[in-house]
């Protein structure tokens, strides 16, 4: 599956489980290099949803793990 694909907040659980337990000190800096990476687009996605809601803004997208099926976009 690709890493992509999945939820922010499951490749951070991911990434955070390889550094504790990774033994080699340059992959464990490279495994840390790609969690920053991931909290950061977590925090983006964060203040960009409190900013719609601070600002009313009704359109706010629900994530995907929220959406009944029956209201999900099943076009390919």
């Amino acid at each position: 599956m690709n890493s992509r694909a999945r939820r922010v907040e499951d490749r951070i659980r991911e990434l955070c489980a390889e550094a504790v337990e990774e033994q080699n000190p340059r992959q464990a800096e490279m495994i840390l290099a790609e969690l920053q990476q991931a909290i950061h687009q977590y925090t983006q996605r964060l203040r960009h949803r409190a900013a719609a809601v601070l600002s009313g803004y009704s359109n706010i997208p629900l994530d995907r793990r929220k959406v009944p099926y029956h209201r999900r976009d099943r076009s390919p």
